[in-house]
């Protein structure tokens, strides 16, 4: 098992994923502080256009919260970065045909799958430090007394979702026959996370609900408004994880 880690490993610094990856996150996580620097700079420039329009352009007061406000908007285009760049980990090797070779030589299917698993997790986790990394260095060289509060504990939420977003991935890979039905079929299940989050009933039980970290941050939510989408999110990890081994052994390679 450790071989094979060692190999997907090997294998994301070779294709370039894993470069691709870090490019994309340190990107995105300098962002975050550059737009609320220049949301000035901008609202000025677009001041004299707006007045000849008859409208008038308020003061903007740009503070920490400003760039962690992009930061929560900025997670989900990582986190479709990180589903596309993902997406082919168990369909490569059904095409390629590699799976055999070590199977009929004994390394089980499952230390195969969790070696893929937690090769997912652990790549997750690293891009998900480098970009809130990134955003709180930034964030304290421009706004260092600027305190907001509950920060990581909001970051920490949307790390659960991204190990869900992996473990889907890894289910799905070992269902599907190609990198688009992984796609696929992430990608419906959270878009209907995201519908069902528009029911007030079930709005507090979704997912998607970890994306709203300013809420808690600014006071309008309370730390247990998030309780049930962590209970649901750990529940369908741990259910992904367990249809994907399921699914995994049986299946013909």
């Amino acid at each position: 098992m450790n071989a094979y880690i060692k190999k997907e490993w090997m294998e994301l610094t070779r294709t370039g994923r894993l470069l691709i990856l870090s490019i994309i996150f340190i990107l995105f996580g300098i962002l975050n502080p550059a737009i609320a620097k220049l949301t000035p700079w901008l609202y000025d420039m677009m001041k004299d256009t707006f007045k000849e329009q008859g409208l008038t352009l308020g003061t903007v007061n740009i503070t920490a919260f400003t760039c962690w406000e992009q930061y929560f908007k900025n997670i989900l285009m990582a986190i479709i970065a990180m589903l596309l760049l993902s997406c082919n980990g168990f369909t490569g090797e059904y095409q390629k045909g590699t799976l055999i070779q070590v199977v009929t030589k004994g390394l089980s299917r499952r230390k195969i799958y969790f070696s893929k698993l937690l090769t997912g997790f652990a790549t997750w986790t690293a891009m998900f430090v480098l970009y809130s990394g990134i955003t709180f260095v930034y964030a304290k060289y421009f706004w260092g007394d600027d305190e907001v509060p509950h920060i990581f504990l909001a970051m920490l939420f949307v790390w659960l979702l991204g190990m869900l977003l992996m473990s889907l991935i890894a289910m799905f890979g070992t269902i599907a026959g190609n990198s688009g039905q992984v796609l696929l079929g992430t990608g419906a299940v959270f878009f209907v996370t995201f519908l069902l989050g528009y029911v007030p009933k079930l709005s507090d039980y979704m997912p998607m609900k970890l994306t709203d970290g300013m809420a808690l941050c600014k006071g309008t939510a309370q730390v247990s408004d998030f309780t049930g989408s962590i209970i649901i999110a750990s529940i369908m990890i741990v259910v992904c994880v367990i249809i994907g081994m399921a699914v995994f052994d049986k299946k013909k390679l």
